[in-house]
């Protein structure tokens, strides 16, 4: 049952990476879910670029950037969380492995909170929760 909870958890947030990953592939083809809600602006961060580099080609295919790797970050994560409750729980024997998994996910949690939206808020919640109580109930 803990590591079902716990699973469950990280299958949540893999969950979260992959729907943010679909919504910035179809932004990719046709930009709608994370332009900026005046559409003109759209056309100016295709125009600009990023002051920290001269390189980079526009702004707005860095904000893509930012979600494809915000997206791999959920994945990774939810991913990394399932493989040590049901794969190699002896790893969870170590406390700092387990306030690691349980930080990173609390630290989704807050971001959601300061920068994001209802949803990632509701499912990171949730899920660091049944990640925690899974933990928690294992040891």
């Amino acid at each position: 049952m803990a590591q079902w909870a716990a699973a469950t958890g990280g299958f949540l947030f893999f969950i979260l990476g992959l729907l943010h990953l679909r919504l910035t592939v179809r932004d990719m083809k046709e930009p709608q879910h994370f332009i900026p809600a005046k559409k003109e602006l759209l056309d100016e961060l295709k125009q600009t670029r990023i002051n920290l580099r001269k390189d980079v080609k526009n702004f707005w295919l860095s904000y893509l950037g930012f979600h494809f790797s915000h997206s791999i970050g959920l994945m990774f994560y939810g991913a990394v969380v399932i493989y040590a409750v049901l794969a190699r729980p002896d790893i969870l024997s170590d406390v700092y492995v387990r306030m690691a998994i349980v930080i990173v996910g609390a630290s989704y949690v807050l971001l959601a909170r300061a920068f994001w939206f209802i949803i990632p808020l509701i499912g990171a919640a949730i899920g660091v929760t049944l990640i925690a109580a899974g933990i928690g109930m294992q040891f």
